[in-house]
């Protein structure tokens, strides 16, 4: 496919905009009844243009009205390069410069700036014109840019705009193909004989027709039928296009602008944000803590609230750290730009006040946060992706970070946050489960060593006499339920504690031995061997052995004892004889190796029908025991390694 570049329109209202993009591509932009009656641009216009060099370059024309400058911030987002249009006969007008600030605080980087109406005025006024605007756009990402003089009406300066426009895109890169999948709607109609389509820039991934789509944040599934790129059927679009997509299986009222397409499971709603946040030095006012904004973002938009970090308020031309809560909920992005509005204009400014970056899309909850900046947000803000992803997988907490999470929160693809996140466990700056599949800083885990050290402890005061205890029984005197691969990586990499089997103990409270020849010890033995596949409880036990003591710990001793000599074996609250579970062993691996699989019914046969209460222990405990793989509701052998 060619490469593609999406073009932006901007300037006030009647500077001849849309006139300028039906003069280069031949397509009127404005398509409403009301546009045409009133002669001014109400909603977004699209239209597309093939470059000399073969570049496709998607247009989107935006309305120059204050009253819809929301629609122009929605316009605007995804763009590459930005036309700001500016009447010869008029000059920078309020909206001129608003528009500018908008681009600029979208970090758009590219742009040309278009004297229109060359045919009503003066080679000396457009002398005075150009001196002006270049003045306006000193500092900002269209300082140095080209000044085109044209005239929509007559055509003049046209084919000059276009070789402008063409040179600035070759030096372009194309958006990443291999970021998550991304489409924030800013059109949704129903065609006739097709349903349900909707158009937006795709700024990030590929997706193809037959897909499978969710549109957030309402959560509705819908496959995609079919899809235009540049007004054409293609089977597959890619990231920097303007994409038309044939929904099935949803109506337009269910994917309006502002709703997001994505892959299912990769994106999820929020209704708070962490910002880096940046404010315009124009504005009267500082942003106060706390303070009612607009809140723009994509094609998104809704009434928000800004909670300072650090700060009581961001004076004009400052900047600062914070937590936005929306009235709304969204999808966003780490790296997403966004836009701030007020509610009253400004001096000689509109409503635009301020924008910024997205740092954390689904931030967690922060204690300190109201008085200084967490240096893990600083740390989002870096434009080394390695020094994010640390600085999330930190911020994750005893929840660990996926590689997919990562990717939302860092703003990349999922390959590369699997790889950045491998090479910091590599380098052992985070740990990651025996799946690969979770990853937890490492200050995460030496707290979690700490608090598993305190566990054992306490446990060992409790029950002296114990040879360990499983990971279950530790992670209950936790003051909150660790994640179990978390725990396990806590454990097996302390040098305090001890591994034996299935239990952990601490290396200095290893109970003293036991004799196994004392008549407790035998009875137990004896009892358990009898029982065969009827393994009794450890309160059957107690019953059982009533007449030699009536101290529990006296029995639990003696089991911990024989479980240590291999005499038996535990399986949850149950007491096996070693060789009977060992019979068993074999016939469920022989089992397997002649059918493949086994189902818990046909285990229970195989165990000479045995009760429900012994079958599912036994069958978890060959699982870990890593005989066995739970695969649905059977079991298979597992490969060894």
């Amino acid at each position: 496919m060619p490469k593609t570049v999406i073009i932006g329109t901007a300037g006030h209202i009647d500077h001849g905009k849309s006139a300028l993009v039906r003069a280069l591509t031949g397509t009127d932009p404005d398509r409403l009844k009301e546009e045409k009656e009133r002669g001014i641009t109400i909603e977004l216009g699209f239209a597309h243009l093939e470059l000399p060099s073969g570049t496709l370059a998607g247009i989107v024309d935006v309305p120059g009205h204050e009253r819809f400058v929301r629609t122009m911030v929605a316009g605007a987002a995804g763009i590459d390069i930005v036309l700001l249009v500016i009447a010869a006969d008029e000059g920078v007008m309020p909206q001129t410069r608003e528009h500018l600030d908008i681009c600029r605080l979208l970090r758009v980087r590219h742009g040309i700036v278009v004297l229109n109406k060359s045919d009503k005025a003066t080679s000396d006024g457009m002398e005075l014109q150009e001196e002006e605007v270049r003045s306006l756009v000193k500092g900002t990402f269209l300082e140095g840019a080209p000044v085109v003089r044209v005239s929509a009406v007559t055509g003049e300066g046209l084919p000059a705009l276009v070789d402008a426009v063409d040179r600035l895109a070759s030096g372009i890169p194309g958006k990443d193909p291999s970021h998550l999948f991304r489409l924030p709607v800013d059109r949704s109609f129903t065609m006739k004989g097709f349903g349900t389509v909707v158009t937006g820039t795709l700024i990030g991934g590929t997706v193809a027709v037959g897909e499978e789509v969710a549109v957030l944040p309402g959560g509705t599934a819908a496959k995609i039928r079919g899809l235009q790129v540049h007004g054409g059927p293609v089977e597959s679009a890619a990231a920097g296009t303007r994409t038309a997509v044939n929904l099935q299986g949803v109506e337009k009222e269910s994917a309006p602008r502002g709703s997001v397409l994505c892959r299912p499971g990769t994106f999820f709603p929020t209704k708070s944000a962490e910002v880096f946040v940046e404010y315009l030095p124009l504005v009267q006012k500082p942003l106060q803590h706390r303070a009612q904004v607009s809140f723009h973002a994509g094609t998104f938009s809704c009434v928000g609230r800004i909670l300072l970090y650090g700060q009581a308020a961001i004076p004009p031309g400052g900047s600062g750290y914070g937590r936005v809560l929306l009235s709304g909920e969204t999808v966003l992005s780490g790296g997403d730009r966004f836009i701030f509005r007020g509610f009253s204009p400004l001096a000689n400014f509109g409503y635009t006040v301020g924008g910024g970056s997205i740092l954390h899309p689904k931030p967690p909850g922060r204690k300190t946060a109201g008085k200084i900046v967490p240096e893990t947000l600083r740390r989002l803000l870096s434009d080394d992706p390695a020094v994010r992803f640390l600085a999330a997988v930190e911020d994750a907490g005893g929840a660990g970070l996926t590689p997919l999470s990562a990717a939302v929160v860092s703003g990349t693809g999922t390959d590369a946050a699997r790889a950045a996140l491998t090479a910091l466990a590599e380098e052992g700056t985070v740990a990651q489960d025996s799946g690969g599949g979770t990853f937890w800083h490492r200050k995460t885990v030496e707290e979690t060593a700490s608090l598993s050290v305190q566990a054992l402890s306490r446990l060992h005061d409790r029950s002296p006499d114990r040879e360990g205890f499983p990971r279950e029984e530790v992670a209950a005197q936790f003051p909150f339920a660790p994640v179990p691969g978390l725990l396990a990586i806590a454990l097996e990499g302390n040098p305090s504690v001890i591994r034996q089997g299935e239990l952990y103990l601490l290396s200095g409270r290893r109970p003293k031995a036991v004799d196994l020849s004392s008549p407790l010890a035998v009875r137990i033995a004896e009892i358990v061997r009898k029982a065969g596949v009827a393994a009794p409880t450890r309160a059957e036990l107690l019953a059982a052995v009533r007449d030699l003591t009536a101290d529990p710990r006296a029995v639990d001793k003696a089991v911990e004892g024989l479980a240590r000599s291999g005499a038996v074996v535990r399986v949850k609250d149950l007491l096996f004889d070693t060789e009977v579970l060992k019979g068993l062993r074999e016939k469920l691996t022989g089992f397997l190796a002649k059918r493949g699989e086994i189902a818990v019914p046909e285990f229970k046969e195989l165990a000479a029908g045995m009760s429900r209460k012994y079958v599912i222990p036994l069958l978890e405990h060959f699982d870990e025991q890593k005989v066995t793989l739970r695969v649905g509701d059977k079991r298979v052998l597992r490969k060894a390694k």
